[in-house]
């Protein structure tokens, strides 16, 4: 067998090295590729800041007065949430990405959000010529900011909604209880562990969830909704929640009882043409 030269093997090398690079950026494509078009798609972006968000959209698709005025009118939102939160947030910055190809594959599903949030990027379909987002994607921006990394996706979104809270002026605690009214009363455990069971509307485990965050907030305080929040539970159920709030199962059964029953039967003294109408938003979804 005839030895390789220098001159061989060095382009041998050079080729086992421009061999592994390739692979290496067809592995960083299949991997990163997403994000990396992303990255591009949204540095092309129309630009508009405030004082606490940077919003941004495709340029042909709003004007940039549009832009520069719903930052504005946000403030408002960011101004009432944080002071919900002891103004905990006031130097922070959200950032806003209006996508007209923005997709999510439960946003066709009745009360899913139509949105995302990472960090404190939120990420949201552009529809029309006016831009429009639920209040409840700010909070959870502003709460990742305040109170760090959640332990929960589904309880970090109640908590979000009880953060928002009142809404045309209703309570959650009374959108809650107009959904039991038709369903009956739902216990914790139901509420937590039984998604698309008892309770098969998104919507009503959500208007129930975020009235149950507003119970805890109203017998523990917010330092009771944060050690929730802050509770590493990848399968939510009332054993686990309980841990996490320093209680036991029945008596964070009691209490939530107790509360939902005191709106319900503030609701049966109501005058009956007073009843709110069965198919009321949830307050998140008022705007």
């Amino acid at each position: 067998m005839r030895a390789r030269g220098p001159s061989e093997r060095g382009i041998a090398k050079a080729s086992a090295i421009v061999s592994l690079g390739g692979a290496a950026m067809v592995i960083a494509l299949y991997f990163f590729g997403g994000t990396l078009l992303q990255f591009g798609r949204e540095s092309l972006m129309r630009r508009a800041t405030s004082a606490h968000y940077e919003i941004l959209c495709p340029p042909w698709a709003l004007s940039p007065n549009s832009v520069t005025e719903f930052a504005a009118q946000r403030e408002f939102v960011f101004k009432r949430l944080n002071k919900k939160l002891g103004d905990a947030g006031s130097n922070i910055e959200i950032r806003i990405v209006f996508n007209p190809n923005y997709s999510d594959r439960q946003s066709s599903e009745a009360g899913a959000r139509t949105y995302s949030v990472t960090g404190t990027t939120i990420r949201t379909k552009l529809n029309g010529r006016v831009p429009q987002l639920p209040d409840a994607a700010d909070a959870e921006a502003l709460l990742h900011a305040t109170w760090g990394k959640s332990g929960n996706a589904q309880i970090t979104k109640w908590i979000a909604l009880w953060l928002v809270g009142q809404s045309a002026g209703t309570d959650l605690g009374m959108v809650a209880a107009q959904v039991e009214q038709h369903l009956g009363h739902k216990n914790v455990e139901s509420l937590l562990a039984d998604p698309g069971g008892e309770i098969s509307s998104i919507r009503d485990r959500d208007a129930l969830g975020a009235a149950w965050i507003s119970e805890i907030s109203e017998f523990g305080g917010t330092n009771a909704v944060r050690k929730l929040y802050a509770a590493d539970i990848a399968h939510p159920n009332i054993v686990e929640a309980a841990t996490a709030l320093s209680t036991t199962p029945l008596e964070l059964d009691r209490k939530w009882q107790l509360w939902m029953y005191a709106y319900l039967a503030g609701m049966s003294a109501m005058p009956s043409d007073s009843t709110m109408p069965m198919d009321m938003p949830m307050p998140a979804e008022q705007r």
